[in-house]
């Protein structure tokens, strides 16, 4: 009897089954390791809003205490605590790499002229250390003031690290025994250093050797007086028997508009500087 059809192509399915030519199963592809997940964008900007509020907060703070010359006890405590807030979001590794350019001060917990830095490297020498020092400094504050907006106009610093310099302008008009009736000795007392980045640590940290001080475009003495130069450096290594005065700046925070800079033994004294024009309309 004849064949039925299932029975006809068993024989064909197992042989095709068995074929020499059947092609393998593909091979499974390696699976890669998860990449890690970028910062999040939203933190990003969540941490980018936020500094610009804290600064425009401390530049407001600043304006209102004329630069912190006339902030009482309270109000220096509130500025502490946006500048620490500031610091905390730092947004730029190794900040003291980062301080190239011009820089106007905005405001200081001491007497604004003591960011130049031939004051950092006195309060290292003078006998009786930083204590000695702030009296000193606070009699000097205290000296006769030609006018009424203050004894300091423009305060700025010009750093250049590829030249291991930085330059201090701080403009002065002090000395009137006659109530701002004369215009009183007026000036620009210009001050030089060495500076480098500190190595090691987290490179936040400048070394600041003062160099030279004179002053510039005063108004007794003219010409005279703007070509004598103080040898800074050789006065302060006599104190110190021949030894270089370093004096360590800090770095706690920069970005493209604001530098914050403590020194001292225990970086209590802070100075805020913004970039010059950075701000301007």
């Amino acid at each position: 009897s004849g064949t039925s059809p299932e029975t006809d192509s068993a024989p064909t399915v197992a042989a095709s089954a068995a074929s020499p030519t059947a092609s393998p199963p593909p091979a499974a592809s390696p699976v890669a390791p998860p990449s890690p997940s970028p910062p999040s964008p939203a933190a990003e900007d969540y941490d980018a809003l936020e500094r610009q509020a804290l600064v425009r907060r401390l530049l407001g703070l600043a304006a209102a205490t004329s630069r912190g010359q006339q902030a009482d006890r309270d109000s220096r405590a509130v500025i502490e605590d946006v500048l620490v807030e500031l610091e905390f979001l730092n947004p730029t590794t190794e900040p003291a790499r980062a301080v190239d350019g011009e820089w106007c001060l905005v405001y200081a917990n001491v007497e604004a002229f003591r960011s130049s830095p031939f004051f950092w490297g006195f309060q290292k020498i003078v006998p009786g250390g930083e204590d000695l020092a702030k009296r000193l400094f606070e009699f000097t504050a205290g000296l006769p003031v030609a006018g009424t907006r203050g004894p300091f106009g423009q305060i700025q610093q010009t750093f250049s690290l590829e030249s291991n310099e930085l330059v201090s302008e701080v403009e002065m008009k002090i000395f009137d025994p006659f109530f701002a009736v004369l215009d009183g000795i007026s000036g620009t007392v210009v001050s030089t250093a060495n500076v480098k980045v500190k190595q090691g640590g987290d490179g936040d940290t400048l070394l600041v050797a003062p160099r030279t001080t004179r002053v510039r475009n005063a108004n007794v003495g003219g010409v005279l007086l703007d070509q004598i130069v103080v040898p800074t450096s050789d006065l302060m290594s006599g104190v110190v028997d021949g030894g270089a005065v370093e004096a360590e700046a800090v770095v706690t925070y920069v970005d493209d508009t604001l530098r914050v800079t403590r020194v001292g033994e225990n970086l209590d004294q802070v100075f805020v500087y913004t970039r010059k024009n950075a701000f301007e309309m």
